[in-house]
């Protein structure tokens, strides 16, 4: 993994990752507890196509998202991934509008924070600010038009 002192140069502008989530991104949820207070995690963005849904050798069924998708950590370091583990709430959300949105990508921007929480069993919970609307994605259709314009 790249440290700091890397140069830029040295080092690709996002890590590509065989899937991404938070601890992957080098994030630790637990510092808020530690800070007792709100913690940036990281910034995460892209577009889902798709969810799947997997069962674990626990049993437990797992989801996550497959597209294209890109996060900036607290340390300003980037990564990348064709799949992405996001917490509950914030995937639901993409989840949910992936189901309406006819089968086209859904593409979304977060930051996403951890807070202290005495009520969670690990000390510790998720919160998200939507940076842009969660929406079906037309981005297709406008390279589409593009590249019919330039015949």
């Amino acid at each position: 993994m790249a440290t700091k002192k890397e140069s830029t140069e040295e080092r690709p502008e996002f890590l590509p990752l065989t899937q991404m989530n938070l601890k992957a991104c080098g994030c630790n949820p637990k510092e808020a507890i530690k800070q007792s207070k709100a913690v940036f995690m990281a910034r995460v963005f892209g577009e889902a196509q798709d969810v799947k849904t997997k069962t674990a050798r626990s049993g437990d069924p797992y989801s996550y998202l497959v597209g294209d998708f890109r996060a900036i950590n607290g340390d300003k370091l980037g990564f990348e991934a064709n799949k992405l583990f996001l917490p509950g709430g914030i995937f639901e959300q993409i989840e949910v509008t992936l189901k309406s949105a006819n089968g086209k990508p859904v593409q979304f921007g977060y930051d996403i924070f951890s807070v202290p929480d005495e009520k969670s069993s690990v000390g510790y919970r998720y919160s998200a600010k939507q940076l842009m609307k969660t929406e079906a994605s037309n981005r297709l259709e406008e390279l589409t038009k593009e590249l019919k314009a330039t015949k």
